[in-house]
């Protein structure tokens, strides 16, 4: 599968949609039957799409899927960004850090000041993880330090105020980066990394801001 082929994709991936396979070509512009074949069984094999003998259904989580899987294979960000919202990246956070084990809430609000964190992952052990979801085209350094320093105070209210978290550690998932890069201690993350993030949480937390409860005696 062509990277530029899968970005193509994303047009006809429309969630909870049966689509034939002729309305699934024609949604992403594919002129060969036997090429749309092709890519419908490979999007399968990859978990996305439940492909029967003339028709197709997706999930809500199968665009996002395919979108991290074109970034992996070098496809067009500018092309991949134009399918995908930020609910998008919600959704694709919550369901990495559910299969990992973490509890997940989203869009979690606090009053005065307003302040909310798109998603909250939290261990059994209460450690957490605090995602600010930004669907950007491109952002100046300036600007993502003050996204950074914000996200770090949302992340400070939400232990202030949560008894179950031990520790939180603040992050920013996005489109437009290759490697995960420290602002200020805050991790700036890939969507296309953030399964690997979750993995290796524990040995980044030298470099990241990391803040922990006054009842753990730190």
């Amino acid at each position: 599968m062509h990277a530029d082929l899968l970005v193509k994709l994303l047009a006809a991936i429309e969630p909870e949609k049966v689509m034939t396979l002729d309305s699934f070509q024609e949604a992403c512009g594919i002129s060969s039957k036997s090429v749309a074949k092709s890519a419908l069984n490979y999007l399968e094999v990859n978990n996305i799409g439940s492909v029967s003998k003339n028709s197709v259904k997706f999930s809500g989580s199968d665009r996002i899927h395919a979108a991290v899987l074109a970034l992996e294979m070098r496809g067009d960000i500018e092309q991949v960004s134009t399918y995908l919202s930020w609910k998008d990246f919600e959704k694709l956070a919550s369901d990495l850090l559910r299969s990992f084990g973490y509890r997940t809430r989203s869009n979690v609000r606090f009053a005065k000041p307003r302040m909310e964190i798109d998603v909250v992952g939290t261990s059994s052990d209460g450690f957490t993880i605090a995602v600010d979801c930004k669907h950007w085209k491109r952002s100046n350094l300036s600007s993502i330090s003050n996204f950074s320093q914000k996200q770090a105070a949302r992340a400070e209210r939400l232990i202030k105020y949560d008894e179950t978290i031990s520790q939180v550690v603040p992050v920013m998932l996005t489109l437009h980066a290759e490697s995960v890069r420290f602002i200020g201690a805050i991790p700036l993350v890939p969507i296309h990394k953030f399964r690997s993030f979750i993995m290796d949480v524990k040995g980044f937390l030298p470099e990241m801001y990391v803040i922990a409860s006054s009842a753990s005696g730190s």
